[in-house]
């Protein structure tokens, strides 16, 4: 079956649906993890984000994998700022994080060895959830800027505009040391 076939089948196909489930729960995992650095809230949220998809999935309108990447992480989004918005314990799960070592150059911005990687990550918790949200599907779960701007309904140029300035932001606060932190094409 192939790709686009499959969402649209998903919608009334449990099998279908399965093999969604399969290939995104990961992909969803990945990026809630890098935005609650908590695996066990993590979870909670994509958990939550697939019940969504699998209440809303037969009205969903779109035909291709591309749309439905777009939705799927949407709702991941909307997800993962509600849950940082209500429980006010970003600080706190940024540092369960540190503590445990779960910070290194692989996870996040071009690896720059000698940035001090837990400063960076509070540099990115100081973002608003829109700029984190852009910048956590660009680098943790590699969304092109045209899907971007699909999950949080922005144009793509937009999208562009809004990283350029996010990196230019963490390359001021970091001086020359983050010079490397650039914006690769899609």
């Amino acid at each position: 079956m192939n790709d686009d076939h499959l969402v649209v089948s998903a919608r009334s196909d449990r099998a279908a649906f399965a093999a969604l489930y399969d290939r995104y729960y990961p992909r969803v995992l990945r990026y809630s993890l890098r935005r609650l650095f908590v695996r066990e809230v993590a979870e909670d949220v994509v958990s939550e984000t697939f019940l969504h998809v699998a209440e809303h999935l037969p009205a969903f309108e779109g035909k291709t994998e591309a749309d439905f990447r777009r939705w799927v992480f949407r709702i991941a989004s909307n997800a993962v700022n509600a849950y940082v918005r209500q429980t006010r314990r970003r600080q706190e799960l940024f540092e369960a994080a540190s503590r445990g070592g779960r910070f290194t150059a692989e996870h996040g911005l071009p690896a720059v060895e000698h940035l001090d990687w837990p400063t960076v990550y509070r540099a990115v918790l100081e973002l608003d959830p829109r700029d984190q949200t852009i910048l956590t599907l660009r680098y943790f779960a590699d969304l092109s800027h045209d899907e971007i701007g699909g999950v949080i309904g922005a144009k793509t140029g937009a999208v562009r505009t809004a990283l350029s300035r996010i990196l230019a932001r963490l390359r001021d606060r970091f001086g020359a040391d983050a010079g490397t932190l650039t914006e690769s094409q899609p």
